[in-house]
């Protein structure tokens, strides 16, 4: 554990050395925000996000010398639709079940963010958040993974920030998020077993060209008859970092630590949650909207191109014709002169 420690801080310090600023992080899920936080604002019109998360887990078995070994691969999107909404997409194509070589597929999950205009928005920002899941994955409630149904639900929040960057010596932002997770639409709204609130809070800062953040988040069952305390529900403290790669990548690194005491009746089986995680995301910048904007400033050039050539054309053209005229007009001259001079020869 503690080598495994001294490699992130290791790879840290050297990325230091690398970084530039990133203007955007996307979270897991989808969503402008930091790993499972999400951010007030929203998206930029017309800008695209194509993001991939990573994350692994090992654990050594008491008396053995092997392994085990836990790993999740997310895919998400996220696309500003307009000025104050911001849609966002998430697949899961391989989650460890710790029997198959190649796991199978997780949860959908596909939702939007509505801004919420208020006065001046430079500091404060707060957004309405709407998921749906979809029960897309083939196996639920996996170890080492948070609680999942395999039922349709829904999920209503709201996502508020703040950024002090002008009452603090360093750029400071902070977050909270707070929401209900509807487990099973099938049943009466809101009144599922498994039904869960989940809190979040978060706080990033900019260290010369990188950005550090760390965030807390947990799912609190809220319909459960028996008694669950706090501690033994899912929660996780995250510790990471972001910098803008080439070919406008946004590169992100971050160190996830349990701190849920799950017990047999938590999770209504008998379930291990990872000790901790490492995982690694990158992200692809697409500004849609600057390359229909070029493309159409192109045609546009192409189109006032082409009428011009098209008005040169013609110039061309009545010019020639003028020409022609002219030399008609000059031979016809040309006739007459000559048949004036013959009559006059003749008389």
């Amino acid at each position: 554990m503690n080598k495994q420690i001294s490699l992130l801080l290791k790879t840290v310090a050297f990325l230091l050395l690398l970084a530039a600023v990133s203007h955007a992080q996307m979270s897991l899920q989808g969503g402008r925000g930091l790993l499972r936080i999400q951010d007030g604002g929203i998206s930029e019109t017309g800008d695209l996000y194509l993001s991939a998360f990573g994350s692994t887990f090992f654990e050594k078995p008491t008396g053995s010398s092997s392994l085990a070994k836990n790993y999740h691969l997310t895919l998400n999107f996220t696309y500003g639709l307009s000025h104050f909404l911001e849609i966002y997409g998430r697949l899961v194509p391989y989650q460890d079940d710790q029997s198959h070589i190649w796991g199978p597929i997780g949860d959908t999950e596909l939702g939007f963010k509505l801004r919420v205009p208020f006065g001046s928005e430079r500091n404060v920002r707060l957004s309405l958040r709407n998921y749906f899941i979809l029960p897309t994955g083939v196996n639920h409630n996996l170890e080492y993974e948070p609680y999942t149904s395999g039922k349709f639900g829904w999920s209503p929040g709201a996502t508020f920030s703040l950024n002090l960057e002008d009452n603090f010596f360093v750029p400071l932002k902070l977050y909270l998020n707070g929401g209900y997770i509807d487990r099973d639409l099938g049943n009466s709204i809101f009144s599922a077993r498994d039904d869960q609130i989940y809190l979040g809070v978060g706080l990033k800062v900019l260290v010369r060209n990188t950005i550090f953040f760390w965030e807390y988040y947990t799912e609190q069952f809220s319909n459960r008859k028996e008694k669950i305390e706090f501690k033994e529900n899912y929660q996780v403290s995250t510790l990471g970092f972001s910098f803008l790669g080439p070919y406008n990548l946004i590169l992100t690194t971050a160190f996830d630590i349990s701190l849920a005491k799950p017990t047999e009746r938590t999770f209504f089986v008998d379930k291990k949650l990872a000790d901790w995680k490492i995982w690694i995301g990158i992200t692809k910048y697409i500004p849609l909207k600057k390359m229909f904007n070029e493309i159409s400033d192109r045609k546009r050039r192409e189109n006032e191109l082409k009428e011009e050539l098209k008005k040169q054309q013609m110039i061309k053209q009545k010019r020639t014709e003028a020409d022609e005229e002219l030399k008609k007009m000059q031979e016809e001259l040309k006739k007459k002169k000559k048949n004036k001079d013959k009559k006059n020869n003749g008389q």
